[in-house]
């Protein structure tokens, strides 16, 4: 009797597992872009070199990113650590998504935010880091910026 209970069992268990790992699982859609969001990166890529912008260069990274969401009409404070308050705070690089505002700590790594850019997607964000170097899409992952990454705000929902 124990023989067949316990065969009872693994069939029980498997036939659980069969109907489980295929009950309808989907992917996860990743959420939309906001066309606000879209645009926000379209407009900071006009700033690129190679697309020879002609208008009046920012002073700093917050004057870009101020110039860049201006264009599209939102008004940001002036500093970036007056910016690392607004919005929502990402728990982590992994939510990141079009548009976000990405804060670093400057040259000395620390936990005072120190610089600012914008999220354009895999792990890429355009920024001003120079003036006389100009605007630059570099990864979140570099040495550099890995180890300064502070934290990222969504302005855009």
């Amino acid at each position: 009797m124990g023989d067949r209970l316990r065969r009872g069992f693994v069939f029980l268990a498997l036939g659980l597992l069969a109907m489980g790992g295929c009950a309808g699982r989907r992917p996860r859609k990743a959420a939309a872009v906001p066309a606000k969001a879209k645009a926000i990166v379209r407009t900071a890529k006009t700033y690129l070199p190679e697309e020879n912008f002609k208008g009046k260069s920012p002073k700093d990274c917050s004057d870009f990113v101020d110039k860049v969401f201006a264009a599209n009409g939102m008004s940001l404070p002036r500093t970036a650590i007056s910016m690392s308050i607004l919005g929502t705070r990402l728990k982590s690089s992994k939510e990141l998504r079009m548009g976000d505002l990405v804060f670093f700590s400057g040259e000395k790594v620390s936990r005072i935010v120190g610089h600012v850019g914008i999220y354009v997607n895999n792990g890429i964000f355009i920024h001003l880091s120079q003036p006389e170097i100009g605007v630059r899409m570099e990864s979140l992952y570099s040495d550099y910026y890995r180890k300064r990454y502070l934290t990222a705000r969504r302005l855009i929902y």
